[in-house]
C-alpha cells in the first residue's frame, strides 16, 4: 500500500529493523508502518543494500554439514495452519494479519473503557504487551502520562490529541513524560497497533480507579 504518513521510526529503528536486532514487539509496529509508508520503504531498502555490500566483504565463516538441513527442518515443524478471518475487513499489514490469524487471544474486543476497547495478541515475548486498541467515533481516551515506552500505528481511521492528527499508518513513540489524552475522529472509529512496556497513567485525581483495567500482560 502506498500512502502519506506524517510520523516515521527514526533512523536507528530502521537500521536496527534492517540489521534484524530490534526487538519483536518494536518489529512488529515498524513491519506495519512499512506497510503504509512508501518513504520508509525505500529507506529500508537502502539499508538491505548496505548491508548486503557489507555481507559480502565478510570472512567466510565454516559452518556443520547438516547445518542446512537443521534450518530446513526447524522451518517445516514451525506453524503452519491455515489463518483465521480476521475481526474486521480491511488491507491489514501482513504482520497484523499473521498475528490475528495464529494468536489472537479473543476475538472478541475487551472494554477498556466507554470509548476504548482492546484485543490483545500473544507474540512470544514478554517485554511489551502488543495489541490491538479501537477508539470509537469521537471517543476521548483519559488523559494520562507513561510509565515506559509505547509504539503505536495507526491501522485504521485517525485520531488527534493536543499535538496532531495521526492517520493510517502513521507511527508514534511515546515515553514517560509524554501527557497526552487521544481523541477518535468523529466520522468513524479508529484502530490502532500499539507496544507498550508499562501501563498508561491517567492523570486525573480519579485514575487509580481504572488501575484494575489498565494491566498489561506482555506474552
Amino acid at each position: 500500500m502506498i500512502t502519506s504518513t506524517n510520523h516515521h521510526p527514526d533512523e536507528n529503528m530502521l537500521i536496527e529493523f534492517s540489521a534484524g536486532t530490534l526487538d519483536t514487539a518494536a518489529s512488529i509496529c515498524v513491519s506495519a508502518h512499512l506497510h503504509f509508508c512508501s518513504s520508509c520503504r525505500a529507506k529500508l531498502l537502502r539499508l538491505d543494500q548496505v548491508g548486503s555490500q557489507l555481507m559480502s566483504q565478510a570472512e567466510p565463516v565454516e559452518v556443520k554439514d547438516d547445518a542446512l538441513a537443521l534450518v530446513m527442518e526447524k522451518i517445516d515443524s514451525g506453524d503452519n495452519a491455515a489463518p483465521k478471518e480476521p475481526s474486521f475487513h480491511g488491507d491489514m499489514p501482513f504482520s497484523v494479519n499473521k498475528l490475528m490469524g495464529t494468536s489472537l487471544i479473543n476475538k472478541n474486543w475487551k472494554r477498556l473503557s466507554s470509548s476504548v476497547d482492546v484485543a490483545r495478541f500473544k507474540t512470544g515475548q514478554d517485554d511489551f504487551e502488543v495489541a490491538l486498541h479501537k477508539i470509537c467515533a469521537g471517543g476521548k481516551t483519559p488523559k494520562h502520562d507513561h510509565e515506559g515506552l509505547e509504539y503505536t500505528v495507526v491501522l485504521k481511521g485517525s485520531f488527534s490529541d493536543e499535538n496532531a492528527v495521526y492517520r493510517e499508518g502513521d507511527f508514534l513513540l511515546r515515553q514517560p513524560g509524554d501527557v497526552h489524552q487521544p481523541m477518535g475522529a468523529q466520522n468513524g472509529e479508529c484502530i490502532c497497533l500499539s507496544a507498550l512496556s508499562a501501563p498508561i497513567k491517567p492523570t486525573s485525581p480519579l485514575g487509580f480507579l481504572m488501575k484494575p483495567w489498565l494491566r498489561i500482560n506482555p506474552m
